[in-house]
């Protein structure tokens, strides 16, 4: 990955609210007290997807993102965010899976027609376990016009489980995410910089 493309997905991660490990490294050996989450400024709903922007001047200002809870005991089953960046026309995906899997198996997203490679973990924490892709095009192609998908985990003790992700509203979502995003960039481009003050006159 080229220092821009750094840039970006370093951008586009932090808006999506991931925690970023090059970020951290380049923090040193500091440690920085929590931020307050930032509030969306724009929410939009379609189905069980939320497409937010957000007061931030980044490559990416919105995400689309839905969450699925287990229907016993209410906890995380699967969450899926994803960002679209204007000027590279690119999509970066973010998933997370509960803690208790495999990490050498890495997941996988399957639908009726596709079935993606194994991802490698980015990181675990006490949420759960995230899994980071950077080149999504290809993921949103897939699932446009598809009732829904599967993230396949695998459990420690080898057993593959799918974690069911209804798709309704994902094609007016994922059309509200590109228009809002490109909106939200072209009108941050178009914000004049402020002017260098006048220099002091000669004695």
């Amino acid at each position: 990955m080229n220092s821009m493309n750094r840039r970006l997905f370093a951008a586009a991660l932090a808006l999506a609210g991931l925690v970023s490990a090059a970020s951290a490294q380049n923090d040193g050996s500091q440690q920085q007290a929590p931020r307050k989450p930032i509030t969306p400024t724009t929410m939009k709903t379609f189905a069980g997807w939320d497409v937010r922007c957000y007061p931030v001047q980044t490559p990416a200002p919105c995400d689309m993102w839905e969450a699925i809870a287990f229907k016993k005991g209410g906890q995380l089953a699967v969450s899926v965010s994803i960002v679209y960046v204007p000027s590279r026309d690119q999509h970066l995906f973010q998933f997370v899976v509960p803690l208790g899997i495999d990490l050498a198996q890495g997941a996988k997203v399957v639908t009726a027609n596709y079935t993606s490679e194994a991802w490698h973990y980015h990181h675990c924490d006490r949420i759960g376990c995230y899994i980071i892709v950077p080149q999504g095009n290809p993921v949103v192609d897939a699932l446009k016009g598809q009732p829904k998908m599967k993230v396949r985990v695998v459990q420690f003790h080898g057993k593959p489980v799918d974690l069911d992700v209804p798709l309704k509203g994902f094609n007016d979502a994922h059309n509200s995410l590109v228009e809002l995003a490109r909106q939200k960039t072209a009108g941050a481009a178009s914000t004049p910089a402020p002017e260098p003050p006048a220099p002091a006159p000669n004695p």
